[in-house]
């Protein structure tokens, strides 16, 4: 009963959507969609953010790798939705919103977060992964991607 109350109760808890991306060690692009993304501290600048252990981005996601937390804009919900369905995950960069040259990341994304990973913790089904912040770039006006009660808000 706990837990399906629990989950009741998040549903109203409004949150930016956000894809997180990096390479694994092979090269490999990964990408998945995430709502648990939170800023920690300023000084120095850090973000972490829950990957469920199942997750293919999740093994990649070890101590000094680069990743990109990408916060989507209203329009990206096609992104957020192709990152988030593991039956399309192998379509997820047959596109052109990414650039690739580097840490791969989101063009046109309301923000792009790039960090490298300091810390994980494991915890049941999830890791928190603690990055700290290296580079970010933002676009001029606010538009954010939100998400509630089982789908994107207006």
């Amino acid at each position: 009963m706990a837990k399906e109350q629990f989950l009741i109760a998040m549903r109203f808890l409004a949150s930016s959507v956000s894809v997180i991306s990096a390479k694994d060690s092979y090269d490999n692009l990964l990408a998945m969609t995430a709502s648990s993304v939170t800023s920690l501290t300023m000084d120095p600048p850090s973000i972490l953010v829950c990957v469920n252990q199942g997750a293919s981005i999740h093994d990649a996601l070890i101590k000094g790798k680069n990743l990109c937390i990408n916060i989507l804009q209203k329009n990206q919900q096609e992104i957020s939705n192709l990152c988030s369905s593991r039956n399309q995950e192998s379509q997820r960069f047959e596109n052109n919103f990414w650039d690739v040259s580097d840490i791969p990341f989101i063009k046109n994304a309301q923000a792009n977060i790039f960090c490298k990973v300091d810390q994980t913790i494991a915890y049941h089904t999830h890791t928190i992964v603690i990055a700290s912040v290296f580079h970010s770039q933002t676009a001029e006006t606010f538009n954010t991607l939100m998400y509630a009660d089982g789908g994107y808000l207006d």
